[in-house]
């Protein structure tokens, strides 16, 4: 059976969402998605066609990544969905090749994803790198005992407040931060801080707060708040949906007021970095249950402008022999150079020091995975000294992390 395989148009929206409904197991409201068509890029959409009917989509994001040192644009890829009538029919392969091509062809080095099912990716040549935590402690331990000083303020703000004040907070911290992207205006609007936000889950209106030093913004949460009682006691939770701070005491405020706020028996946040200092700020840190999760996924499209674009913590060299039987244009032995000045990669017909497949270099990439844990699991092939020698270069701080799904 022969399919068409194109991107929608705009009178195909709503088949596109209904197909990705259905594949979701969920019911979409019209209403839902008024946000969601102002960010969606239909020229960098694709769906799948049997006949007159879609059953499968996907779509991607053009932004600007940070990497460790630098930035890159980046395909955000989104919407990965096919219908169950459709599953095992080689549909989804063939859609995800005709999308790393149109990547490739655009120029942009690699994509990035967060995966609903994280079996499926790694066939397509996304490697896992960036883990996320889900965190939660009872009101009444989370006490901080070692935390910077925070001469400043927080206060709630309106979200048109917000919104005119927490772009520049959050590119303050995107500059350092591997795994951040750039957020547009119109993201911001219909996307981070949407006015009709989905998925509440129970939980009612959100506020939003920021920590100022001398009326300059420097942090901000934004969270939603569950009531409840227990044997006549307040017994709310606290869900923290975002939390950016530029500078240590501005985190370490910000959740000092959510820790503080009344009526609350648990806080709670959903994707969190690993390397946050929190565990180390709480006087009873064995409260903090943390659950480790897969979050941003990798894939380098084009090796040499992939690894040029990003800095690395130590000089050295490096042959890498990239396998890869998905994008036959990624496979190749690349010399990586890597210096005070930055990093020069280039097709070399060396003995490699390193052989690994490009799931693995996109794991690694921004810099959150270690080659010596990957060789350890039978992903990586190379000698002690020049797994040491990787890591130390591609090793970064701080930890790559991706605070919003996409």
């Amino acid at each position: 059976m022969e399919y068409e395989l194109r991107p929608i148009r705009p009178e195909e929206w709503d088949a596109f969402v209904a197909a990705d409904a259905v594949a979701f197991g969920w019911n979409p409201s019209a209403e839902e998605f008024v946000d969601v068509r102002q960010i969606f890029e239909m020229d960098r959409s694709l769906a799948t066609f049997d006949g007159p009917d879609i059953v499968s989509t996907t779509g991607i994001f053009s932004w600007e990544m940070t990497v460790p040192g630098g930035s890159l644009p980046t395909a955000g890829v989104t919407w990965v969905s096919v219908l169950p009538t459709h599953r095992r029919k080689g549909v989804l392969t063939a859609m995800m090749r005709r999308q790393l091509s149109d990547v490739h062809d655009r120029g942009e080095a690699i994509a990035a994803l967060w995966a609903s099912e994280s079996i499926i990716y790694g066939r397509f040549g996304y490697g896992l790198a960036a883990l996320g935590a889900e965190i939660e402690i009872d009101r009444q331990r989370a006490t901080l005992a070692r935390a910077p000083e925070s001469p400043g303020r927080c206060r709630l703000v309106s979200r048109d407040q917000a919104l005119a004040a927490w772009p520049a907070v959050y590119d303050r911290v995107r500059t350092r931060q591997p795994g951040l992207y750039a957020r547009s205006e119109t993201w911001w609007k219909h996307h981070s801080i949407t006015e009709n936000e989905r998925g509440r889950s129970g939980f009612h209106s959100r506020f939003f707060v920021q920590y100022e030093e001398d009326g300059t913004p420097l942090g901000y949460a934004r969270y939603r708040t569950r009531g409840g009682q227990e044997h006549g006691s307040p017994n709310g939770t606290l869900a923290v949906q975002e939390l950016i701070a530029a500078t240590p005491q501005a985190e370490a405020a910000l959740w000092q007021y959510l820790f503080g706020v009344d009526l609350m028996a648990t806080i709670q946040a959903f994707n969190r970095p690993l390397d946050e200092p929190l565990f180390w700020m709480l006087a009873d840190p064995r409260r903090l249950v943390r659950k480790t999760y897969d979050s941003l996924w990798v894939r380098v499209v084009d090796v040499p402008p992939a690894l040029e674009a990003r800095r690395y913590a130590a000089t050295g060299s490096l042959v890498l022999d990239v396998r890869d039987d998905f994008c036959p244009w990624v496979e190749g032995r690349y010399e990586l150079e890597a210096g005070g000045e930055g990093a020069r990669c280039r097709p070399t017909s060396a003995d490699a020091d390193l052989t690994l497949r490009a799931a693995d270099l996109g794991a690694a990439y921004l810099g959150g995975t270690r080659f010596r844990s990957l060789a350890r699991a039978g992903r990586v092939e190379g000698d002690a000294d020049a797994l040491a020698r990787a890591d130390a270069m591609f090793a970064w701080d701080p930890l790559p992390w991706c605070p919003e799904v996409f």
